[in-house]
C-alpha cells in the first residue's frame, strides 16, 4: 500500500491522536518521577469503527484482558477521531462526531459508566471537517488540542479542577497542512507534536504555560522518510515518540531530560505488519503500544507490544476481535491506576 493508498484507506475510515514529542532546551522542566509497578496499573483501549461506532477495551496490569470490546453510548452519529487520557481513575475521553466541534466525555472507573458526550464549549476553535483531537491532563487540568481537517491552525484549549472550559479555544501555530496531532505529560510539562506538510514537529508547554518554539523531530532524532502517522508517551523525564511512515514502518525515540535524542530506530517487532494508526501510553512505567494493522485476509486487526524498561520489545500479540462491530478505523490508548 502506497503511503498515497493509505492516507485515503484511513480517511475513508476515521483516524485518531494518541499523546506527543520534542521542543527546545526545556528538558530540566520535566523531573525524574517514581514508576509504580506495571501490575498497578490498567491500560484502556479505545477502537473506532468503520460504522461509527466507539468501542472500549482494557487490559489489567496483571496482562489479562476483558471479556471483549463493549460499545460505548455516543450520540447517533459518526466518529472520525478520539483521543483519551487517565485523570483521577477516570478515563477522559475528546472525540469528533460527526464532524465539527470536538465532544467530551468520561469513563467512570468506579462502575465503567459513561457520561454523556457533550460538546467542547470553548468558543473559535476547529470546527471544520474531521477535526483532528488530542487530549492529555496535568495536575487535574484536561489539556486539549484540535485542527480542522485540512487546516492548518493548531487550536489548544483547557478543561480546569472545578470541570470549567476555558472560554476561547487558543490559535497557537498556523503550519501549512496538518494531518495529525497527539500530546502527553512529561514530568511537569507538555508535549505536543504536529504532522503538517509530511513533517514532523514538537513543541513544550512549561508548567508557567509558555511554549517552547516548534523543532522538526526528523532534524534531531533522524530522517524516517514520508511520517504518517505519531503517538507519544511520558515516561518519567522521556519522551517516547511512535512514529509510522509511509511505508509501513514503526519507529521509536526518545528524548532525554537534557534535550538530547536517542535516534529514531525502526521496531523490528512490527516489520511483519502493516499499521495504519498507532497508539502509545505510559503503563506503570513501561511503553505500550498498539496499532491498527491492514491484515492480509482484508480486516483490520488491532495488535499489541511492550517496550520493557530494559528497551527490549516484547513480541507482538493479536486482540481478540470479540465484540467488534466492524473494522476498526482509529485507535487511543490510556493509562489508569
Amino acid at each position: 500500500m502506497t503511503a498515497i493508498d493509505r492516507r485515503q484507506f484511513n480517511r475513508s475510515l476515521l483516524a485518531v491522536p494518541a499523546a506527543a514529542l520534542l521542543g527546545t532546551g526545556l528538558g530540566a522542566l520535566a523531573p525524574a518521577a517514581a514508576s509504580a509497578a506495571p501490575a498497578d496499573w490498567d491500560a484502556h483501549f479505545l477502537a473506532g469503527m468503520a460504522n461509527g461506532e466507539l468501542l472500549h477495551r482494557m487490559r489489567t496490569g496483571d496482562g489479562s484482558w476483558g471479556t471483549g470490546w463493549s460499545k460505548v453510548a455516543t450520540p447517533p452519529a459518526t466518529l472520525y477521531r478520539v483521543s483519551c487520557v487517565g485523570m483521577n481513575g477516570n478515563l477522559h475521553t475528546v472525540a469528533t462526531l460527526n464532524g465539527g466541534t470536538p465532544d467530551y466525555g468520561v469513563r467512570r472507573s468506579a462502575d465503567g459508566s459513561w457520561t454523556a458526550f457533550t460538546p467542547i464549549p470553548s468558543e473559535s476553535g476547529p470546527t471544520t471537517g474531521a477535526v483532528h483531537v488530542a487530549v492529555t491532563a496535568l495536575n487535574g487540568v484536561l489539556h486539549v488540542f484540535g485542527a480542522s481537517e485540512g487546516g492548518g491552525a493548531l487550536y489548544h484549549t483547557v478543561r480546569n479542577t472545578d470541570g470549567v472550559w476555558q472560554p476561547r479555544w487558543v490559535t497557537l501555530k498556523t503550519f501549512g497542512r496538518i494531518s495529525h496531532i497527539a500530546t502527553t505529560k512529561v514530568g511537569s510539562t507538555i508535549d505536543t507534536a504536529v504532522i503538517a506538510d509530511g513533517r514532523l514537529f514538537h513543541a513544550i508547554r512549561s508548567s508557567g504555560g509558555t511554549w517552547s518554539g516548534w523543532g522538526n523531530i526528523e532534524s534531531a532524532a533522524g530522517d524516517i522518510g514520508d511520517p504518517y502517522h505519531v503517538a507519544v508517551a511520558g515516561i518519567g523525564s522521556q519522551l517516547h515518540v511512535v512514529a509510522l511512515n509511509g511505508s509501513s514502518g514503526v519507529f521509536h525515540a526518545i528524548r532525554r531530560a537534557d534535550a538530547t535524542w536517542q535516534p529514531f530506530r525502526k521496531v523490528a517487532v512490527f516489520n511483519n505488519y502493516r499499521p495504519f494508526e498507532v497508539s502509545a501510553a505510559n503503563v506503570g512505567g513501561e511503553l505500550q503500544v498498539g496499532i491498527i494493522d491492514l491484515a492480509t485476509n482484508g480486516t483490520q486487526a488491532v495488535r499489541h507490544s511492550i517496550r520493557r524498561t530494559d528497551g527490549t520489545w516484547r513480541s507482538v500479540s493479536t486482540v481478540s476481535r470479540t465484540g467488534f462491530t466492524g473494522e476498526p478505523g482509529v485507535l487511543a490508548m490510556a493509562a489508569i491506576q
